[in-house]
Formats: C-alpha cells, sequence, structure tokens
C-alpha cells in the first residue's frame, strides 16, 4: 500500500482535526473562513489568531463559499465574490498558505453549463491574474451531477496554478447513475490537485466516515493514486476524523 501520509490533511471544522494531525504527521486544511463574514475586517486579527493557534506538517485554505457564485449574471454578485475571495487571499499572505479551495458555485436551473464553464473560467483567471507564481486554486464541485461541465471549464483554462477539487461525498450525493465516482475521477484526473474524503448513502452530503456509506473509499482513493498526478492531497472531511485517520492508518496510507 503506497503511503500518502505527506499529502493528507485534515479539515479544522472538526474538534479533533489539530490533535490528529498532530498525532498523525498530517497538515490541516483551515475552515474558519469558509463563512464569508468570518473575512470582515473587524474579525481578522481574532480570525489569524485563531488559526495561528493551530498546529499541523502544512496548511491550505478553504475559501469563503457563502453566496460566491463566479458565474453570477449580476456583474455586483460576481464583485461580492471577488471581494471576499480578495479577503481569502489577504489571509493566505498573512499566514504564508500557497493553496486556496474555493467553490465552483454552479446553480441547476439558474445556469445553464456551457454558461458556467465559460463564465467561470474567466472570473477564476482573472482572479489569478498578478498573484504569486506559487500560489495555487482547487475548484470544488458542489451541485454538479456529472463532471463534464468542469472538464469543459478547465479546458478553456489557461492557468496552471487553476485546479480541481473533487469532492468525493458531493459528487456521490449528486451524480447521475452514469457518473460512478470513479469515472468523475478518470474524466477530471488531468486537472485534480486535490480530494475532500468523506462518505454518504448517496442522497444527501452526510460528511459520514470513510466505513459509514455506500462509497467504497479504499477503491475511490485507489483510483485517486492510479489516474491523478503524483502530488494530488487529500483532505479527510468527514466529522470523525479520528476514525477516519484510523481507517487510514490500519490500510497503510498514513
Amino acid at each position: 500500500m503506497i503511503d500518502l501520509r505527506n499529502r493528507f490533511y485534515v479539515a479544522t471544522f472538526q474538534d479533533e482535526a489539530a490533535a490528529v494531525a498532530g498525532e498523525y504527521g498530517l497538515g490541516l486544511e483551515f475552515n474558519q473562513t469558509c463563512i464569508s463574514e468570518a473575512l470582515d475586517q473587524e474579525n481578522r486579527e481574532a480570525l489569524l489568531a485563531e488559526m495561528r493557534a493551530l498546529k499541523g506538517r502544512d496548511y491550505i485554505l478553504h475559501g469563503p463559499f457563502t453566496e460566491i457564485y463566479p458565474a453570477a449574471i449580476d456583474r455586483r454578485a460576481r464583485e461580492m465574490a471577488r471581494e471576499r475571495l480578495e479577503e481569502a487571499f489577504e489571509v493566505c499572505k498573512a499566514l504564508g498558505v500557497k493553496r486556496m479551495v474555493v467553490h465552483n458555485g454552479w446553480l441547476p436551473f439558474i445556469y445553464f453549463k456551457e454558461w458556467q464553464a465559460e463564465k467561470g473560467a474567466a472570473f477564476w483567471q482573472e482572479f489569478l491574474r498578478g498573484k504569486p507564481a506559487d500560489f495555487f486554486l482547487y475548484i470544488e464541485n458542489v451541485l454538479e451531477d456529472e463532471p463534464l461541465m468542469l472538464a469543459d471549464m478547465m479546458k478553456r483554462i489557461n492557468d496552471p496554478r487553476i485546479n480541481l477539487c473533487l469532492d468525493v461525498g458531493h459528487a456521490h450525493a449528486m451524480t447521475t447513475e452514469e457518473f460512478p465516482l470513479q469515472r468523475w475521477i478518470k474524466e477530471l484526473a488531468p486537472y485534480i490537485g486535490h480530494f475532500h474524503l468523506h462518505n454518504n448513502h448517496g442522497r444527501s452530503d452526510e460528511h459520514a466516515a470513510f466505513d459509514c456509506g455506500t462509497l467504497d473509499m479504499q477503491s475511490v482513493i485507489e483510483t485517486a493514486v492510479r489516474c491523478c498526478r503524483r502530488d494530488a492531497a487529500f483532505t479527510i472531511e468527514a466529522r470523525d476524523t479520528r476514525a477516519c485517520a484510523r481507517w487510514l492508518h490500519e490500510r497503510g496510507y498514513i
């Protein structure tokens, strides 16, 4: 079994995140900036202090996702998204974090998929323009019911700093029967730089432990390792972080 310890992170929304990261030598994915209002200037010092107090091997930041719609038809909505994401980038700079997860923001029945692919590509390229060459984005799926729209978007992007974060739990809860999770990985493999791992029963976003759902998580990880690039990383995003870390350790991944 391949040792993935240096490629695994723990999401900090879980109370035991820092303890588990320390015990197993894992990194942390900061979730303190997921809710946009946490980025307000009057909250900034307390926010940074809270994040600096958490110790991990390495760090990724999950940017804000509340009301962030990169392909919004209303330019003011796009401007607000850009402003909030710029605030998250400032937090990254303050902490020395070089990687940020962001949400794709697709709304079914509101945006056509071709529109999302085109406008999303333009938004993310513009957002990264002028930012350091060693700063990377990972665009996460949420409500997407198949992987082809994301692949279309990525083909339109001409910036190696922009990658995908495949959230396997979201994909499993939303996907059509035509697209089992292994197909998601194979279709998107050239673009995936990060994974969010958690399980569910295919109906809702449970963020359950790896052995509590209908996803075969071992098959998911093995497909990811086989199909994706060697530096693709993984974040434990289940509510029971310790159970997932134990599961990974028992199978020789960490």
